[in-house]
């Protein structure tokens, strides 16, 4: 989310501008919002790790 001095950013899913005072924030509306909610529910996302990282948490 890129910020700019007169209280605006870029939505992370489309780039619109909007308000951000909006309480969709980061996103420009409920819809982007939904949008990048399917991508991770749908894989298109994914944070890597390895088998490394699981041996750190016990």
């Amino acid at each position: 989310m890129t910020v700019s001095k007169s209280n605006k950013a870029k939505c992370i899913t489309c780039n619109k501008e909007f308000n951000i005072t909006l309480k969709t924030k980061p996103f420009c509306s409920k819809r982007c919002s939904y949008v990048d909610l399917n991508n991770w529910l749908g894989e298109k996302y994914a944070i890597e790790a390895n088998e490394n990282d699981y041996d750190k948490d016990i």
